[in-house]
């Protein structure tokens, strides 16, 4: 039997599961109609760095430990896919538009190859609003206020900003079917990871930045509350700068910008089947984002169904056909699952083994140079049991429906007893999540 001869990862940054299974369900008819759908996909971390280094590494974030306040490259001890695969045979390419996983964090780790998006633009005159928008995160005004800005150095940091402001979605996934078509006639199998940054704040309504409001007076409360959300002003003021009508307005950005890019993605899982046959695809996000939901705003520091839960897809050279998986399954396992079907033949991958262990999920609270608030220091530990996801935080645990698809009506409820022993499970999964837990306190207390 034949071996795959590219496999190709296509996230959609910060994409909200209920934004795809929601009333948008019908904007990926091949994927839909081809793959594989898992309904209870769950990320790991609860942003860039940590989710996306535990789909690199298979391990959760007290493991791999690139957490929100270590921020530390991954460990040298665990190879990442890339390696692997690049020892496989594989030529390993990342077309990115998110700077997190470049050389910062070291997420770029067995990548030949890292293609940054924002290189592709000329930065060289940035309009006003962009400006703006630019200085509305601390670590890039701290940046600006240097002198990079004013004094025309347009910094590696500063231009990798414009991919907030910018679609590059299109050229993105052209330049992918260029390496593929290259690679192909080089007789070269191909592992390629791309990074969308159209879902993620300040999501891409158009290919340029615009506010969605009507008035003058609506679309500088839309910027203002875009300013208020990525900065979580309300970690160390506690005050609610967003009104409930601008929440529903930035959600309702990412919806938008949902559905500019899902027709362009259906379109490359399509021409992918037909043009590389052999090719396992898989289409996620790495995590989701919260616009109030439970209670929280932005996708730092949370263990939620709005913040966790993603979309997945899994196109597998035809071996699955519209199947439908209710399952709750962890991205981490993905690590596994490619390496495997890189080493075997098609079809001798099965993905039921990787639906065993109950997803795993994990925040730590966001330091925000000593102004947080001690009501939000807290780091949090969380699994999924079927229908219901147990939370532990302040040495107590929660339970809290996963059901609905508007997790801002779902409600924590309070619970006695440890639910990891009083479930229903086999001796492997208490094992895993007994470790899994002593693992994320040990470490919680650690850092």
């Amino acid at each position: 039997m034949s071996l795959y001869e590219n496999i190709v990862m296509v996230i959609a940054d910060s994409l909200r599961y209920d934004t795809v299974w929601g009333n948008n369900r019908q904007l990926l008819p091949f994927l839909n109609q081809h793959s594989m759908k898992f309904h209870q996909a769950y990320s790991a971390g609860c942003w860039t760095l940590p989710a996306t280094a535990s789909i690199f590494t298979g391990f959760l974030p007290h493991e791999h430990q690139a957490t929100t306040r270590t921020r530390t490259e991954l460990r040298k001890d665990r190879p990442t896919i890339a390696e692997t695969l690049a020892k496989l045979g594989f030529n390993t390419i990342q077309i990115t538009a998110n700077t997190v996983t470049t050389h910062i964090f070291n997420l770029d780790r067995g990548f030949q190859r890292t293609e940054k998006a924002w290189q592709w633009f000329d930065t060289s005159k940035i309009p006003l609003l962009n400006f703006v928008l630019l200085m509305s995160k601390r670590r890039m005004r701290k940046r600006i206020m240097q002198g990079d800005f004013i004094g025309g150095k347009m910094s590696e940091d500063i231009k990798a900003g414009q991919a907030w402001f910018h679609s590059f979605c299109s050229m993105q996934l052209a330049r992918a079917k260029e390496i593929l078509t290259e690679n192909t006639e080089k007789n070269k199998k191909t592992f390629l990871f791309i990074n969308l940054m159209e879902t993620h704040f300040p999501y891409h309504v158009s290919p340029k930045f615009k506010a969605i409001s009507q008035s003058t007076n609506l679309k500088l409360r839309e910027i203002f509350s875009l300013f208020h959300l990525v900065n979580q002003t309300w970690l160390s003021s506690g005050k609610r700068f967003i009104p409930p009508e601008m929440l529903q307005t930035i959600r309702r950005r990412q919806q938008l910008a949902w559905q500019r890019i899902a027709p362009i993605i259906d379109n490359f899982a399509e021409y992918l089947t037909l043009n590389f046959p052999q090719t396992l695809f898989i289409f996620l996000s790495d995590h989701g984002d919260n616009f109030g939901d439970e209670n929280w705003w932005y996708h730092f520091s949370n263990v939620t169904e709005a913040g966790n839960r993603v979309p997945m897809f899994i196109n597998a050279a035809g071996e699955f056909s519209g199947i439908d998986v209710h399952t709750p399954i962890s991205t981490q396992q993905l690590y596994d699952y490619i390496i495997q079907s890189a080493e075997l033949p098609i079809g001798k991958t099965a993905i039921s083994k990787f639906l065993k262990l109950p997803p795993c999920l994990q925040s730590y609270w966001y330091n925000m140079k000593g102004k947080t608030l001690p009501q939000y220091q807290h780091d949090q530990f969380a699994f999924v049991h079927e229908n219901q996801r147990f939370i532990h935080r302040d040495d107590q645990w929660f339970i809290s429906d996963t059901t609905r698809h508007n997790s801002a009506a779902a409600k924590e409820e309070i619970i006695r007893g440890n639910p990891i022993q009083d479930l229903q499970y086999s001796t492997d999964q208490r094992k895993f999540l007994i470790d899994t837990y002593k693992g994320f306190s040990q470490f919680s207390q650690s850092i």
